[in-house]
């Protein structure tokens, strides 16, 4: 490994996880250790870092690497509880993958989570070293004594195929964005269950389960945007979907949900709520 700062090797909603964990952890000189170098050279080298809560784990190109070259790339990001492997770990995961628009070609992966960070990224290096894309990622058996169940791997590159096929069209802001959205007045709906956002929500967001959506569906403003957000994007990309089916245009999606809307304001407001525009945060 050589000596390039952690936050090289990752995009910005990562570096808000690395930052969570070494601000709790009382880690000294966080904005030195989060200085992002450039690169000379990118490879199809796996590099794993070690925090406190967390493994992170990184191959091939980030997204702003991507951009300076202007290909033409997606993303697909996937959290979900990790209950795969020989080691799993119950606790949520973060997969970020980057791939070619067109071809599908796998172009880099992101991982954080508490285990099981080195058999999946050797998986993705394979595929990558061989000039392979989302859909072998979706058919690889990450661990092939598993039969049963699909890795998050496989999971997230068969939410890549869909979004590259356009069989899921869905707006979408990220939570970088909310912020200024707020200031306009915007309208938030958290689909999330009530004993979730009584824990902690979005200041002013109006709370309607995700299973009483149709009998609330006359208290949505029908004449304003609405952005749909929960725990980690999933819920909230079925409301989305059922509201543009009759004929809600106006409806997006917050991507990553309020995970990553967590792990977001506690790096901007050092973890104070009181300039947050969350009343709480939850990072699981």
């Amino acid at each position: 490994m050589n000596n390039i700062n952690i936050a090289t090797y990752f995009d910005e909603d990562f570096i808000n996880i690395i930052y969570k964990d070494k601000k709790i952890n009382n880690s000294l000189e966080i904005e030195k250790d989060l200085y992002i170098e450039k690169r000379e050279k990118v490879d199809n080298e796996i590099h794993i870092f070690n925090l406190h809560s967390y493994k992170l784990g990184s191959i091939g190109y980030t997204s702003r690497e991507l951009k300076e070259k202007e290909e033409n790339f997606s993303t697909l990001k996937y959290l979900s509880n990790d209950y795969n492997g020989p080691n799993p770990s119950y606790q949520i995961a973060f997969v970020k993958l980057l791939f070619n628009t067109e071809s599908g070609k796998i172009l880099g992966c992101q991982i954080a989570n508490e285990r099981n960070i080195e058999r999946r990224l050797e998986c993705v290096k394979l595929l990558m070293d061989n000039n392979m894309g989302i859909k072998d990622l979706a058919e690889a058996k990450i661990y092939p004594s598993d039969d049963t169940n699909p890795d998050i791997l496989n999971i997230a590159a068969l939410m890549a195929i869909n979004k590259k096929s356009k069989l899921i069209e869905v707006n979408e802001i990220q939570v970088e964005e909310i912020e200024n959205l707020i200031k306009n007045n915007e309208f938030f709906l958290d689909v999330r269950e009530d004993y979730e956002y009584n824990a902690g929500h979005i200041k002013g967001a109006v709370n309607i389960p995700l299973h009483n959506l149709v009998a609330e569906l006359n208290s949505l403003p029908k004449d304003r945007n609405i952005y749909v957000y929960c725990r980690s994007g999933h819920r909230s990309l079925d409301a989305v979907g059922f509201l543009n089916s009759l004929g809600l245009d106006k409806i997006y999606n917050v991507n990553g949900g309020f995970i990553e809307l967590s792990f977001n304001e506690f790096r901007k407001n050092k973890g104070n709520l009181e300039n947050s525009i969350l009343t709480n945060y939850n990072f699981e």
